[in-house]
C-alpha cells in the first residue's frame, strides 16, 4: 500500500513565469527561504480570515508544529527557516507547541539546487534525518517547511515520525508551493490542501 499525508500551502509561485505576479512569486519566496520575519508574519492576517480555514487542520491549537531539517546539519546560531516559520505562527496563535523532533545528520544535495531527475529520493533524506521519539506524544504533528515542490523532503519527514509516533495525526504544511508545471500564476495568497504519494521508487507525487 502506497503512503500519502496530506499537505496545506499558504500561497504559491511560479518559478518561470514572466508576467510581473509571477516575478512578485519569486520575490516572496526567495524571502520564505531567507526566514524573512516580516514577509513570513505578512501572512498572518490572511491565514487568520474565514477563507484560510481549510488550513485549520494544519495549524490548529491542538497541533504540535515540527519543523523541517535544512538540507546539511545545522551549525549554532545558524538559519533556519521552517523553526522561523513555526516561531512565527505559533507567537500569533497558530499550533499549540514548537518541537524540533528531526534533526538532519548528515548533508544532502538541496533539492532546489539540483535538477529534478537529480533530486534525493526520499530513503535518502529518510538516511540523513533523525527523529527523536517525544516523551509525550502529540496528537495531531504538522510538519512545517518553507516551500512544497514534489514534497519529497516533507514527506521523508512524516514517515520518520510515524515510525516514532504511530498513532499521532500527521500532517504537512509549506508556506508556499510551487507551480512548475504552468508558466503564470493568477495570485500568490491561495490557501490550499492536497496530498504527497510516495512509491517504493522514492519518488513523489504532489496532488495537486
Amino acid at each position: 500500500m502506497l503512503s500519502s499525508y496530506e499537505y496545506g500551502t499558504f500561497a504559491n509561485y511560479s518559478p518561470r513565469g514572466s508576467s510581473e505576479l509571477s516575478v512578485t512569486s519569486r520575490k516572496a519566496c526567495g524571502a520564505i527561504k531567507r526566514g524573512r520575519v516580516d514577509i513570513i508574519a505578512s501572512a498572518i492576517p490572511h491565514l487568520q480570515d474565514p477563507k484560510a480555514n481549510i488550513l485549520q487542520p494544519f495549524l490548529g491549537p491542538d497541533v504540535t508544529l515540527v519543523p523541517v531539517p535544512r538540507s546539511a546539519p545545522l551549525p549554532e546560531g545558524a538559519l533556519w527557516p521552517a523553526k522561523v516559520i513555526c516561531d512565527v505562527l505559533h507567537e500569533h496563535g497558530f499550533g499549540q507547541e514548537v518541537q524540533a523532533y528531526l534533526k538532519r545528520t548528515r548533508a544532502v544535495p538541496r533539492s532546489s539546487n539540483s535538477p529534478a531527475a537529480e533530486r534525493p529520493l526520499v530513503p535518502v533524506h529518510m538516511g540523513s534525518i533523525e527523529a527523536e521519539k517525544p516523551f509525550f506524544v502529540p496528537n495531531k504533528i504538522t510538519i512545517v517547511d518553507d516551500v512544497l515542490t514534489m514534497g519529497r523532503t516533507s514527506f521523508a519527514c512524516a514517515e520518520l515520525l510515524r515510525a516514532v509516533c504511530p498513532d499521532a495525526e500527521i500532517r504537512i504544511f509549506a508556506m508556499i508551493r510551487t507551480q512548475g508545471l504552468q508558466d503564470d500564476i493568477k495570485k500568490i495568497v491561495d490557501p490550499s490542501t492536497g496530498t504527497v504519494v510516495g512509491y517504493p521508487s522514492g519518488k513523489t507525487h504532489r496532488e495537486p
